[in-house]
This record gives structure tokens, C-alpha cells and sequence, in this order.
């Protein structure tokens, strides 16, 4: 065996450029794929620290309003918790968590912080274990509260956990009393995930859901359908994860606030909502943004998938090429004896070599890459990805070489155990035939495919990415800051100081007070309108002030939206043109003045008097994956949490910004960010997966013109006699050039119509998912197009210099 291993040894240093070229693609396509398996696993499992997660579970609850858009939730009305209890089912420690968050005053100022308010059966259902304290006892007093390590840092420094038991805390007004300090939750528990507030960094608050920071009313706590927060439990003995959906059903038409519900959700036996029950272990696939992100996953697993495929063939390629080049050794082999079975042994190993080689290399290169491409997706640093290298993902790596083996090596080995040994002892090499010849070109041609494929769904997805950043959306985000207030909308401070900063700085020409970001919140309230002819239309209503429209350069149709209130009890409105067509109004002048009734509850026609006071251009405040809705903006110049600015010079903008706020801002914390960074964020997976697929078809190019390299070094080495003598024969360099092209003619051809056909598919699903997308010439035609464009022209690149050797030819050198 030793002296097996040092002959693979020889030969691989003999070939030691052929090797390297093999092991690098192999090594760049298997990190990619142990990256995207990497990357799911750690988003597909669950907190290790919670025991048995497919047997705790969350109540998930979907309404079926009629003419609406439904979805699952993966939360539901808190109040199924005592409904469920009462009815004495198989289901163990039954938990509300719902989510909010807490200003904790700290030497003068406020300090946001993510508050979840639990029962205190939460605590052993997911294993949550305090560095100090008693957890559930904390959160069974009214005054009780649990901190995280980073809060408590921000509040009394380096001060060890235990010595922070019994102290004081201010928030919101009120005392409470710490009774246990938490490690920072694994980001993969579920109350991790419930709905942190992005902006208050990793200060975590926990109190009981009955405790004084509980201000919700009893109706809000009561109630059957408002989605307010999570409801987790444990399957008891004999129960199953399908029966959760039956019993909540029977609790909620058991509610006595079931028969208050519009009487046509329930009409003619019609379901008012849909349950059911979601272990721990599937959470991670549910939900628009999980189901998008596994989406585009595959997406890009896939496209590692065809790359890894694609440089197989070439170190089939290049293995081919070898066994041919060595004839007359596997000739010398068999003569002194060497079996079918030992030169098997002998060319395995030199394949298998490289291939640990390449896969020690991925998992290297995978390992550092690792923690960089999951920050850039957006995980948190905390999320174990690489470091410690799951098991399953080295199991993967080490089947995925035992694929390839005998993937890369059957085909040349059975070609070159099949010649006879004596021609080529006698000098007399034998080419690889015309088979073998079209099966290098078949290899070719789904090489040359799959980067047919990769670089034309690239470049569609560039097209649609540059399209959504640029759609008309009937606002702009160019040259807009947005500055937001960290605190409870309810408690916002004095803002007079900064307004009148704001009014006279020249840096700033427009600013308004909103409840929502334009730019980045693409849900918002849906309220039904009534107009006086009796058309009734939903509308998604936005709380703004009048010089909102100016500030985000809006264009206003007819009226005026700074006209003063109207009559006593009235709200101003501005609508946008959509919705004054929906309403039934003509025109957009005929709609200024008209009374609508609004402000109803269960998405039904309230009596709020609402007086449309103007109407501006078409408004797209939804993402374009969602049909935009017809938008109204009530009026309001109440101080709110999101503050936008305009001014014509972007940098001067948000140093005006800095220095109002230093001088002027109170004594919270706050945030701001460009309007046009917002907008990015909204497509930020597709620019995301557009940026992984562009890189993965950089490297497929880059397989296929070694492919397309190795095939015309065979071709002139097979043919470099017949090139000579048809020179001789007077063939100009056009008709040279022309016989070499022959070659790459048929795997193109073949290239481009397997390819195309699927790539506008796929391309065309994708598309599909949105509500606004590029024009299908522009988006579909063109970048296929271009994509086979490239593909010849690397095609090209890679036969240049054997092209210039063959115009180069002299007749002494072939024929002699």
C-alpha cells in the first residue's frame, strides 16, 4: 500500500498543473456548498439548551377575513392561553409571552430596552436559566424584573449578577425590583425571535405577564382576534402536534366573543380563521420572511449544487486527458503484470488524493468565510455557524467526495482499461474515438449550460434589483433623512427645542412628524372607508403631518393638505388617487371635501368623520412583492417617534442632524438613517442572493473556460498533423481557425437550447413573485441574451493561444 501511495504521489507531482487546476475548482465549488449547508443549519436548528423542542409548541393562528390578504402568523391572541387551561387538555405549562419595550432611566437619561412579558411557566418550558435569582419568582411578583448581562452592564458596570438582587430600577415610572439576571438568550430561543426591537441593541428586560408593566386592558387581554404576542406549550402524554389546531378551534367558538364577529366571516358555515399548532422545530421555515429566506437559500444551494457538478466534469475532463497522455505507461504497467483491479487501485488514489486535498481546503476556506457571510445576511454574532464545525456538515463533505470518486474516474479508467496494451508498447498511441471525443463535447456542453444558465438568472436579477430601487413609488427617497426616537410612542418628550432648530436651519428646507418610515415599513393599519355614495374601500392609513407630503416630495393632485380643521369633530385626510378612484369619485378634484366614515373596529366602517381635505399622486408604500394599496394619510402635528428632513445637499443634511440633536435633542436615545439606505433594506435579500449567484457563475465561467481549455489542447494535440498538412494545402488562417471551431460549434449550439428554455423558466417564477417587476424584454430577453454573449466570448478567450500555436505551425515540427 505504501508503494501505491508514493506512485500516486509521482504521478500527481508530474502533473502537478493539471492537479492544481483540478483541486481549486473542486475546492472553491465544495466551500460554496458547505457554506449554504453552513448557513442552514444554523437557521434551521433549534436552541440546543430547550429539551425535546419537537414536543414544545407555539399557537399559530391565521385569520380569513373575506377579501382580504391572509397569512400565518406564528403568534396569536394571548387570551387562547386561559382558554386552552380551562378546558383541561394534554398540554403542559401553557405560557403568554408578548413583547414590548421598556425606558429605563440611567443617570438622566432613558434607555430603551426590549421587554418581554411572560408567565412564569416559561422559564422551565425553554429552559431559561439565570446566572442569579429565581426566574419564575421574578416574574410572578407585580413588581418583579429579570435583566440580561448587557443592561446590567449598562446599568451598574462591571457589578456581579448576584449583587445586583434586590435593586431598584426606574422605568417608565415605576419601580421594580431585579430578582434574576439572564445570560444573553441563544439567538436561536425562540423569544429571541418574538420581535426585538432592532434599535435597542441587546438590552433585555423580562417581567411577568400579570406584572405593573402590563398596561394592556382587559378587553385588549380578552380579546380573539388581535394578534398580541406568542403562546407556547408542551405536548402532555398521547398528544400530538396536529390535534392543537381541533382545540383551539373549539375554544375559540366556545368564546363568547365569537358570536360579536362580523356576521359575514361566519355566514353559511364560513371559517372566521384558520390554527394550528408549530413544534420548535419547524418555526424556523414559517413565516413570510423564514419562507422567502429558505426560498432564496435553495436557490443559491442549487447554484452551488450545478457548480460543484460542473468542476467534476472538468477533473473528468482533465482525468481523461491524463490516461490518454499516458498510454504507453498503462501499457508498461499491464505487460509486467499489473491486473484491472491494481491500476483501479492506482488511478483511484491519484483522483482521491486531490479530492481530500480540495475538501480539506473547503472546509478550511468555509471555516473563515463563515462568520463574515453570516454577519452579511444579518445573523447575530452570537449564532453558532462554523465555530464548532457541525458533524453533519463534515459528514456531507466526506459523502460528497465519496460522490465524486467514482463520479470523475469511471468513465476515463473504463476508456483506458479497454485499449490494448501492444499498440501503444509499439509507439502507436490510439486517440480516444469518436465516442469519447462526444462525450468530452457532451461534458462541454453542460459545462458551457450551466454558465448559460447562472449568468443569464444573474443578470435578471440584477435587472429586477436596479428596478426596485427605482421604481415610482409617488414619493423620493433621495436627499431624506430619517431620525427616530427610541421610546414608547406614548411617552414622547418635549420636541419644542427641536422643531424650532429644525425651522430655522438652512440646511434643512422641509421636515414632518410620521408614525411609520416610508421608505422601510411596508405593513401598516388597514382601516375600511365608507364614502356618501356608498362605496366602501379599505385603505392603509398613515398618521402624518401636513408637511409630510412636501418633505417627501409628493405630488398633490387637488386640494391643499395644510388646510386648517374643519368642523368640530372631524379629521383631515389626504388620500391618494387610487383610492379616490376606488371610492367612486371621478376625478381627484371631486373627491377634495367629500366626508368619509372610517376608524371601525374588525376591518368594518367606523363613524370617525374623516374630510378628505386633498388627494396626491399614486402612492406605493408596500413592497413590490405586494400590490400597493390605496393609501390615506390622516393629519395630525401631534410630536411622533419618526421625524423626517429634507434638504438639497445629503451630506450637509446630516450634519445639520448631529448638531440639532446635540444642542437641542432630549434625553433619549435615537437613530437616524438615509431614506435611501431604508429602501435597500426592504430588498435587501435580493440583493443579497443576487450577489451570491453573480459570484457562483464568476466561478462556473471560470470552470467552463478550463473545460473549454482542455478540450481544444486535446483537440490540438489530436490534430496537429492534419492542421499542418491542410496548410500545406494552402488553407488560410480564417479556414483554420474555422476547423478548430468546429469543436465548440455543436456544444454551444446544444449549450444555449438546453439552457435558455430553463433559465427563462426559473427566471420567470421569480419574476412572478412580485407584484411590480422589469419589463420582460428588458428583464428576460436581454440578460439571456447577453449571458450566451459571454459565454461565447470566454468560449473564445479560452481557445486563443492553442488558436495562435496552430496558425504558428511549421510542417517540420508536426510531421517530424
Amino acid at each position: 500500500m505504501k508503494a501505491l501511495f508514493l506512485d500516486a504521489l509521482r504521478g500527481l507531482r508530474s502533473r502537478s498543473a493539471a492537479t492544481a487546476v483540478a483541486l481549486g475548482g473542486l475546492m472553491l465549488a465544495q466551500a460554496a456548498c458547505l457554506l449554504v449547508a453552513l448557513l442552514a443549519i444554523a437557521l434551521s436548528d433549534p436552541d440546543p439548551g430547550i429539551q425535546a423542542p419537537e414536543r414544545v409548541v407555539v399557537l399559530d393562528f391565521k385569520g380569513n377575513l373575506p377579501g382580504e390578504s391572509n397569512f400565518w402568523f406564528t403568534a396569536a391572541p394571548l387570551s387562547f392561553a386561559d382558554m386552552l387551561k380551562r378546558r383541561q387538555l394534554p398540554l403542559e405549562r401553557i405560557s403568554r409571552v408578548a413583547q414590548g419595550g421598556l425606558d429605563i432611566k440611567i443617570e438622566g437619561r432613558l434607555q430603551a430596552s426590549y421587554l418581554l412579558m411572560a408567565d412564569p411557566d416559561i422559564a422551565p418550558l425553554l429552559n431559561l436559566k439565570p446566572l442569579a435569582g429565581d426566574l419564575p419568582a421574578s416574574l410572578a411578583r407585580p413588581d418583579g424584573i429579570a435583566i440580561n448581562t448587557d443592561l446590567l452592564r449598562k446599568l451598574w458596570g462591571d457589578l456581579p449578577p448576584a449583587q445586583a438582587m434586590g435593586r431598584s430600577i426606574e422605568g417608565e415610572g415605576r419601580l421594580y425590583t431585579v430578582g434574576a439576571v439572564l445570560p444573553e438568550l441563544d439567538p436561536r430561543n425562540p423569544l429571541a425571535n418574538v420581535g426585538a426591537l432592532p434599535s435597542v441593541g441587546r438590552a433585555m428586560a423580562m417581567v411577568g405577564y400579570d406584572s405593573q408593566a402590563n398596561t394592556r386592558r382587559p378587553e385588549q387581554r380578552e380579546a380573539i382576534f388581535i394578534i398580541n404576542g406568542r403562546v407556547f406549550a408542551r405536548l402532555g402524554a398521547g398528544a400530538s402536534v396536529d390535534q392543537v389546531g381541533g382545540w383551539m378551534r373549539e375554544a375559540f367558538e366556545a368564546n363568547p366573543l365569537y358570536a360579536k364577529l362580523p356576521a359575514e366571516w361566519t355566514a353559511k358555515g364560513r371559517q372566521a380563521a384558520f390554527f394550528r399548532g408549530l413544534p420548535l422545530t419547524q418555526l424556523p421555515f414559517e413565516g413570510d420572511a423564514g419562507v422567502l429566506r429558505w426560498q432564496l437559500l435553495g436557490a443559491v444551494g442549487a447554484a452551488c449544487a450545478l457548480l460543484l457538478l460542473l468542476a467534476a466534469f472538468n477533473t473528468m475532463n482533465l482525468q481523461t486527458a491524463s490516461l490518454l497522455q499516458r498510454q504507453r505507461e498503462t501499457a508498461l504497467r499491464r505487460s509486467l503484470g499489473a491486473d484491472g483491479p491494481r491500476l483501479l487501485q492506482l488511478w483511484g488514489l491519484e483522483v482521491l488524493l486531490p479530492l481530500l486535498l480540495a475538501a480539506a481546503g473547503a472546509c478550511l476556506l468555509a471555516w473563515c468565510l463563515a462568520p463574515a457571510l453570516a454577519a452579511w445576511i444579518g445573523l447575530d454574532p452570537l449564532h453558532p455557524v462554523a465555530d464548532p464545525m457541525p458533524p453533519r456538515a463534515l459528514l456531507g463533505l466526506g459523502l460528497s467526495v465519496l460522490l465524486l470518486l467514482p463520479l470523475t474516474l469511471a468513465l476515463p479508467a473504463w476508456a483506458a482499461l479497454r485499449r490494448a496494451p501492444a499498440p501503444a508498447l509499439q509507439g502507436r498511441n490510439a486517440s480516444e474515438g469518436p465516442w469519447g471525443r462526444r462525450l468530452r463535447q457532451l461534458l462541454l456542453t453542460l459545462q458551457l449550460s450551466g454558465s448559460i444558465l447562472l449568468l443569464g438568472l444573474a443578470g435578471v436579477l440584477a435587472l429586477q434589483q436596479q428596478y426596485l430601487l427605482n421604481l415610482e413609488r409617488g414619493f423620493d427617497t433621495h436627499n431624506r433623512f430619517w431620525l427616530g426616537l427610541v421610546i414608547n410612542p406614548k411617552d414622547v418628550p418635549n420636541l419644542e427645542p427641536l422643531i424650532a432648530a429644525l425651522r430655522q436651519h438652512p440646511a434643512i428646507q422641509h421636515w414632518a412628524f410620521s408614525e411609520m418610515r416610508p421608505a422601510r415599513d411596508t405593513m401598516g393599519e388597514r382601516d375600511p372607508h365608507l364614502s356618501a355614495s356608498g362605496h366602501k374601500q379599505t385603505l392603509r392609513v398613515s398618521r402624518v403631518s401636513a408637511s409630510f407630503f412636501d418633505t417627501y416630495g409628493m405630488s398633490v393632485l387637488a386640494g391643499d393638505p395644510r388646510m386648517g380643521a374643519g368642523a368640530e369633530g372631524e379629521t383631515r385626510l389626504v388620500i391618494d388617487a387610487k383610492a379616490a378612484r376606488l371610492l367612486g369619485f371621478a376625478t381627484p378634484q371631486a373627491a377634495v371635501g367629500a366626508l368619509l366614515n372610517g376608524g371601525g373596529e374588525w376591518l368594518q366602517p367606523g363613524t370617525e368623520a374623516r374630510r378628505v381635505i386633498a388627494v396626491v399622486k399614486d402612492v406605493r408604500l408596500e413592497s413590490a412583492r405586494e400590490p400597493a394599496l390605496p393609501q390615506g394619510f390622516l393629519i395630525s402635528e401631534a410630536p411622533q417617534w419618526d421625524l423626517s428632513v429634507y434638504g438639497p445637499d445629503a451630506v450637509a443634511l446630516r450634519r445639520a442632524l448631529d448638531e440639532i440633536w446635540a444642542a437641542h435633542g432630549p434625553a433619549v436615545r435615537h437613530e437616524i438613517q438615509s431614506a435611501d439606505a431604508q429602501l435597500a433594506e426592504v430588498y435587501q435579500q435580493e440583493q443579497q442572493i443576487t450577489t451570491l449567484l453573480a459570484g457562483i457563475a464568476l466561478l462556473a465561467v471560470g470552470v467552463t473556460m478550463l473545460g473549454a481549455y482542455a478540450l481544444v489542447a486535446d483537440t490540438m494535440r489530436r490534430r496537429r498533423t492534419e492542421l499542418v498538412l491542410r496548410r500545406l494545402h494552402g488553407a488560410s488562417d480564417m479556414q483554420i481557425a474555422a476547423q478548430l471551431a468546429r469543436e465548440f460549434v455543436p456544444p454551444l449550439l446544444a449549450a444555449a437550447l438546453l439552457a435558455l428554455p430553463l433559465a427563462a423558466w426559473l427566471a420567470w417564477l421569480y419574476l412572478q413573485g412580485f407584484d411590480a417587476r422589469v419589463a420582460w424584454l428588458d428583464g428576460l430577453l436581454l440578460p439571456l441574451a447577453a449571458a450566451c454573449v459571454l459565454t461565447l466570448v470566454i468560449t473564445l478567450l479560452a481557445t486563443v493561444r492553442h488558436l495562435r500555436q496552430a496558425l504558428a505551425l511549421r510542417p517540420v515540427e508536426a510531421l517530424g
